[in-house]
């Protein structure tokens, strides 16, 4: 199982399940499963009926929006002159390492943790986002600094803009990071893939 998502009624019960699966168990396995845990954990028994199963190859599964990514690890290694960044992804089962170099005379921690994470998300998805990134910047606010993060991308034929927002913590590559993948999440919410088959429990 791979998203979820509970629906419910004005009475504060259960009225619609939507689950996405692999497609490498079957449905009925799936639905028993959903059927088991909610009783078990939560003593709720909820009719397979109300269960909504959606099953997916693999490889199509790190393109659905609710499968957001999260940031894994962020790692800095001063090489010589230069400053690498990592940023490691991981988003449905799968783990991605983006990076990007700055010079180490000239540090841009926002820009190149940004950029980074722009790289790993690209690899995750296995494909160009066309995103360029306009500004990563820190702002304050009140007795807070927040580190905003602009992109924009190609989206038929027509420019959007994205932004990001993360509170600055004592690492500055990690706060970039967390605002860019703040601003790709709504990016990656609107790639969209082959409409799959609605599986019923029966089939």
């Amino acid at each position: 199982m791979y998203a979820a998502c509970v629906v419910l009624d004005q009475n504060r019960e259960v009225s619609e399940i939507h689950i996405v699966a692999s497609a490498t168990r079957k449905p009925k396995q799936i639905v028993r499963d959903v059927e088991t845990i909610l009783f078990v954990k939560h003593r709720i028994k909820v009719d397979y009926r109300k269960i909504s199963l959606v099953l997916l190859p693999d490889e199509k599964l790190l393109e659905i929006p609710l499968a957001r990514p999260e940031i894994c690890e962020i790692a800095e290694d001063n090489l010589g002159n230069e400053k690498r960044i990592r940023v490691e992804i991981r988003g449905a089962s799968k783990v991605a390492v983006g990076e990007a170099r700055e010079d180490i005379d000239n540090p841009m921690p926002f820009r190149t943790s940004a950029k980074a994470t722009i790289d790993a998300i690209e690899k995750l998805l296995g494909r160009n986002l066309d995103m360029r990134l306009d500004d990563a910047t820190a702002l304050r606010l009140g007795v807070r600094e927040v580190v905003l993060v602009v992109l924009t991308s190609s989206i038929d034929n027509h420019e959007e803009t994205f932004v990001g927002a993360s509170f600055v913590g004592t690492r500055l590559a990690e706060s970039a990071a967390r605002a860019t993948l703040d601003a790709l999440n709504r990016r990656i919410c609107n790639l969209t893939f082959e409409s799959p088959r609605q599986t019923q429990p029966n089939d």
